[in-house]
């Protein structure tokens, strides 16, 4: 499984979605249960997956699916 599918997994689990709503346009202004909660779950769930740590700029700039990807792809890269 490469690193999109698996964020794609990931947000899909913590937002109850199926896998085929998760696009990289996905913004919290469309999920009705994506809060501050859900985002601190869907961090949590990301950092300890891919064993990495966002500081908090990264986590407070995550605004789409695609974002946290580019995010967790620059974090792995430099690891």
């Amino acid at each position: 499984m490469d690193l999109n599918e698996k964020v794609t997994e990931i947000v899909a689990d913590i937002f109850e979605l199926d896998e085929t709503e998760v696009a990289d346009e996905l913004t919290p202004d469309m999920v009705d249960i994506w809060d501050s909660l859900s985002q601190l779950r869907l961090v949590t769930a990301i950092e300890q997956d891919f064993d990495i740590k966002l500081s908090m700029d990264e986590i407070e700039s995550i605004d789409s699916v695609g974002r946290l990807k580019r995010l967790v792809a620059e974090h792995v890269k430099l690891s």
